[in-house]
């Protein structure tokens, strides 16, 4: 049985538990991806980004939670989603999210998860919360629309820079 990775014995900053850092760093995370998309009208923080944040913040010493994971992850995670949707005709499909009536979504649902988990071992890329950013495609959270694809991408992008920052601070890598 494989165990997860120790926490490391030197954290910075010294004598801060886990318990105070975690949620002061997973809320700058959510702040910084929220005022700027505040700042420039665009919606980029979505529900995956808090699991991205909880991930990094909480267990900086996992392979997930790094920057490399969290982008390629999140990015095979999308794709994924979009892949699924147009394997099974299912591009036009209203959001179950909106309208609460059944349409393709399980089906859609349970290829994206299988090709994200696929595509994530073979690219060594595993990051949890791409399970649920392919989810929020395949529940219409999502539009396969150069829109829905830029907001991700961007949200994505700086929860992975600073997320990173915060996580080799954390470890003590500087």
């Amino acid at each position: 049985m494989e165990h997860a990775p120790k926490k490391p014995e030197h954290r910075w900053p010294a004598g801060v538990p886990d318990v105070v850092w975690a949620p002061l760093a997973a809320g700058a995370l959510m702040l910084l991806v929220g005022g700027i998309g505040l700042a420039f009208r665009q919606p980029l923080l979505f529900p995956s980004l808090g699991s991205t944040a909880f991930l990094q913040t909480e267990s900086p010493q996992l392979p997930g939670a790094r920057f490399y994971n969290t982008v390629v992850g999140h990015g095979v995670g999308l794709a994924a989603g979009f892949l699924a949707m147009l394997v099974l005709g299912a591009q036009q499909a209203p959001s179950v999210l909106a309208t609460q009536q059944f349409n393709p979504a399980p089906a859609i649902g349970v290829l994206s998860i299988v090709l994200t988990l696929l595509v994530g071992y073979l690219l060594r890329a595993l990051h949890p919360p791409a399970a649920a950013t392919t989810l929020l495609v395949a529940l219409g959270g999502f539009s396969p629309t150069i829109t829905a694809i830029r907001t991700v991408v961007i949200g994505v992008l700086i929860i992975a820079i600073a997320g990173e920052a915060l996580r080799r601070l954390r470890l003590g890598q500087g």
